[in-house]
């Protein structure tokens, strides 16, 4: 199912649902939220950086995850997986009970993300965020022995599954899943959308995508 730029802003203006059509697979690359392709025109890049969210190279997702901390152990972890198109296989919130700081956050941001790009995608999975201890410690080649141990380690294994790259970006190229997680720390909200995200995130989808597909 493809959804048209002019379809996302009549939806962001009357605030209707987007569904998911029943019977199409994630997995298979069939359901996701994009633009229409059929006079799709990508732009040239500019020759300077780019300081915004970029798509996947063909034949890879990207998942974008944040964690959203304050200090009375209220937090929550927001991830998003896209297309090379740029379109959206799924994004979620999860809220974070017990969570001790922000790096922890980040790093349950990366295990709950990873997982649910592993359960809807067979593609290789690019990893952003825009922690860059966090990156450090999951890429580390040495025996993790600090307090996050157990998350470091399971992401880790998680990594074993599939092909993937772990890269740190600035906080305005992972506006999405900053978006989510503060949404999953200020509602206390547990969800995930197929295909799709909630009013927020949307706005911030066509900002991202608006430089790929005129």
């Amino acid at each position: 199912m493809y959804v048209s730029v002019s379809f996302l802003k009549r939806y962001l203006e009357e605030l209707a649902g987007i569904k998911m059509n029943q019977g199409m697979d994630p997995a298979k690359g069939k359901g996701y939220l994009t633009f229409d392709q059929t006079s799709a025109a990508i732009k040239p890049q500019s020759a300077g950086p780019v300081c915004k969210w970029r798509p996947p190279n063909e034949g890879w997702v990207k998942l974008n995850t944040d964690g959203s901390y304050v200090d009375s152990d209220n937090a929550g972890a927001g991830m998003i997986l896209r297309n090379s198109t740029g379109g959206i296989i799924f994004s979620a919130c999860r809220s974070l009970f017990s969570c001790r700081d922000a790096v922890e956050a980040e790093l349950g941001a990366i295990m709950e993300g990873l997982s649910l790009a592993i359960q809807w995608s067979e593609l290789p999975v690019a990893i952003e965020t825009d922690s860059s201890l966090a990156v450090a410690m999951v890429t580390s080649t040495e025996v993790d022995r600090s307090i996050y141990a157990a998350l470091v380690n399971e992401i880790r294994l998680l990594m074993r599954l599939r092909q993937t790259c772990v890269t740190h970006v600035l906080r305005v190229q992972n506006k999405a899943s900053y978006s989510l997680a503060r949404f999953a720390r200020v509602e206390g909200r547990i969800m995930t959308w197929l295909g799709s995200g909630p009013d927020e995130v949307l706005g911030i989808f066509l900002d991202d995508c608006k430089d790929i597909i005129t």
